[in-house]
């Protein structure tokens, strides 16, 4: 399971899906880009639990933000239940959470 901070949401997680795929199978909007680890656009924040960070360029991902909790949601698979810090720069919306971030749903 996947527990977004600080809106409390709850997503399964299937066995080699990435943090990406599961937020968007649950019908959760959040910013992304190219989907190959090369641009950051779906930078998070691991707050609990570990990830396999998968591939993405050091450029994007240095070794100093992972080791502070840093990853790829594009690329990033779960090792088992985590909680994951959402910013405002995530742009996570559902309809009912777009208030938190002052965002519209779309």
């Amino acid at each position: 399971m996947i527990t977004f901070t600080p809106v409390g949401e709850t997503v399964a997680c299937h066995p080699d899906e990435t943090v990406l795929a599961a937020l968007l199978r649950s019908g959760a909007k959040v910013l992304f880009g190219c989907r190959g680890g090369g641009c950051g656009t779906c930078k998070m924040r691991l707050v609990a639990g570990r990830v396999d960070h998968g591939r993405c360029s050091a450029a994007v991902l240095p070794d100093d933000e992972k080791a502070k909790g840093a990853f790829l949601s594009c690329q990033a698979r779960p090792l088992g239940d985590v909680t994951v810090e959402v910013t405002a720069a995530n742009r996570y919306r559902r309809l009912a959470f777009a208030a938190i971030w002052g965002l519209r749903g779309s």
